[in-house]
């Protein structure tokens, strides 16, 4: 029975843990899903056009969630033909990875931790495709005068589109 008990006491922290990383809905920031689903966060945050046929909304997951151990982090929308076509997680404030317990826990992305990189503190970088759809996440920390700096980024990418924005980053450098 004494056994028992620090292992019970591990489980429910673990338990908790992931609580506060889950503790967000985010079913609604999926590919696909219509400009019309997020008419209240158009009225609260900034929403336009960053290049032709292309509009961008960037919403702080405090809004769509409750207290998680992802606070601090900006979710980034872009749409094609009213379409979310491409999703970006931003963290710069957690170092403890919630985006890429996000990335795992709640898209089902796959990704899967290089120790050798993480020890060596190079940046980490993974990247999948599944069913047409791109999964790209980054944790890059800070050397030398940045040291204590870090950048955690998680995307999401339709394939269908992932040439729109460079097509038209080309053409308006052509100009």
């Amino acid at each position: 029975m004494n056994r028992f008990i620090p292992y019970l006491f591990g489980f429910l922290v673990l338990a908790q843990a992931n609580a506060l990383a889950l503790n967000c809905d985010l079913s609604k920031f999926k590919l696909g899903k219509n400009i019309s689903n997020f008419e209240k966060e158009k009225e609260m945050f900034i929403f336009g056009e960053v290049m032709k046929n292309i509009n961008a909304i960037s919403i702080p997951i405090e809004f769509p969630c409750k207290k998680t151990e992802a606070d601090g982090t900006f979710i980034k929308l872009f749409f094609i033909n009213d379409k979310v076509i491409r999703i970006v997680f931003e963290n710069t404030i957690k170092e403890n990875k919630p985006l890429f317990r996000i990335a795992n826990d709640v898209y089902k992305a796959g990704f899967k931790e290089n120790q050798k990189i993480i020890d060596a503190n190079q940046p980490e970088q993974y990247a999948l495709e599944k069913n047409g759809v791109y999964f790209l996440y980054a944790n890059i920390k800070g050397i030398n005068e940045n040291k204590g700096n870090f950048f955690e980024l998680f995307e999401i990418v339709d394939k269908k589109y992932e040439d729109a924005a460079s097509k038209e980053a080309i053409a308006i450098e052509e100009k």
